[in-house]
């Protein structure tokens, strides 16, 4: 097994990583022994007890049920841009824990991501974010009729072509494929977005040891070569490996059997009212999930993090650990992509934005332009976006890098450890 060491002060090694399936619940249970929130929540050094509060968070109770034992901080402050849950925390406060915190981001109000959520709160003031616009909504809905349709238009006419041209839709519909929304609020909201690119970063770790994006010197030169086939390979099977995954969770580690753990199976039943056999729609239905795996994978890998100019955990951190800071150093901004709020949607994109603001929909973050750069020259942040094609080259450049680099976003070099 891999055992990277952390650059990044007080990223301690999760056990998650050693796990045979590398699941959520056991990225959970390893926050759980590593965070010391002793069965309660908790936020910066102190603990509070959230249990009553559960069936009334505005977010749905699953957040608060799924994070209890661990470390909450990042999560807390990232997700509450206006001051409201900040008020209603002293309710809940039991007192402060015994050991202090080992994770070292900082959320300084006068530090670069507390400067730009203040800006942010009063730019999205009197906009209802947490639901999605109307244009997201009309992007969304007409995609999943799309895959609806072109779905039994496989069953009818079995063409590969259709294949093809659906599945580019259907990573936006986690639980219609094998991929478990429950799943992605951890590997995705409380692993890699707070944490990206780093060793608590599920969507680094997942991969290992077939990609290994971090840099290190167990990459042989055997593995660098083979990288470029196992690479295609991995994205074609990342689908059912989840699936794998998902069902053994359900059943092994969560133990309960939710509806939207059957919704996988609405598009292969649907198919099979149209096929000749139950087998040939089965057949079918494979063939989607394999091609839309590929689609979903690559995009995800080349979207904004993998590039050697993007900092990697095993390069040299920066001084200042600002929250903010540390996600802007681990993401880059593509060129057309932000453009366009179809594109965006489909393809991850607005990809600084979405990170410092995850629970604004896309819609609106157009609106935070303006103080985001604003920020960013103030805190001489380069906001220079990368072209696409750049970042699929850097993503296999990212795979065969060896050596650990200074953090090219940190100009200033006082701020970098040496």
């Amino acid at each position: 097994m891999l055992k990277i060491k952390s650059t990044v002060p007080g990223l301690n090694y999760l056990p998650a990583e050693e796990s045979f399936l590398k699941t959520p619940y056991n990225f959970l249970e390893s926050r759980r022994k590593n965070d010391g929130a002793e069965g309660l929540w908790r936020i910066g050094n102190n603990l509070y007890d959230l249990e009553g509060f559960m069936k009334n968070h505005p977010g749905g109770s699953e957040w608060i049920s799924m994070t209890k034992g661990t470390d909450i901080t990042e999560a807390f402050q990232v997700h509450h841009i206006s001051n409201a849950a900040e008020n209603l925390l002293p309710k809940f406060y039991v007192r402060e824990a015994k050991i202090p915190r080992t994770i070292s981001y900082t959320f300084d109000s006068n530090g670069f991501y507390g400067t730009f959520k203040k800006r942010a709160q009063k730019v999205l003031k009197n906009i209802d974010y947490h639901n999605p616009n109307v244009r997201s909504k009309r992007i969304a809905d007409s995609l999943f009729i799309v895959t609806i349709l072109l779905a039994i238009a496989v069953a009818i006419l079995r063409s590969w072509i259709v294949i093809i041209i659906c599945d580019n839709f259907r990573m936006y519909y986690f639980d219609l494929s094998t991929m478990s929304s429950k799943d992605w609020r951890i590997s995705h909201g409380l692993s890699h977005h707070l944490y990206p690119n780093t060793v608590w970063d599920m969507e680094i770790y997942n991969f290992e040891p077939f990609l290994i994006y971090l840099p290190c010197h167990y990459k042989s030169f055997l593995y660098r070569l083979m990288t470029i086939i196992m690479s295609p390979i991995t994205f074609f099977g990342t689908f059912i490996l989840t699936g794998i995954k998902r069902y053994y969770s359900v059943f092994v580690q969560w133990k309960t059997f939710e509806f939207r753990d059957c919704v996988p199976f609405f598009i292969p039943t649907l198919m099979s009212f149209f096929t000749p056999c139950i087998w040939e729609a089965v057949k079918l239905w494979i063939l989607i999930l394999l091609t839309s795996s590929f689609i979903f994978s690559f995009i995800g890998v080349t979207a904004a993090h993998h590039h050697p100019k993007i900092f990697h955990d095993g390069d040299i951190c920066r001084k200042d650990l600002d929250w903010g800071l540390m996600e802007l150093d681990a993401v880059r901004n593509r060129k057309v992509i932000d453009d366009s709020l179809y594109l965006t949607l489909t393809n991850f994109g607005s990809h600084g934005l979405h990170h410092l603001l995850p629970s604004v929909d896309h819609a609106y973050l157009e609106l935070c332009l303006p103080i985001f750069y604003e920020t960013c020259k103030e805190f001489d942040i380069d906001t220079e976006k990368i072209n696409y094609w750049e970042l699929i080259r850097g993503q296999y450049q990212q795979l065969m890098r060896l050596d650990s680099r200074f953090n090219s976003c940190d100009k200033i070099n006082n701020n970098i450890v040496s």
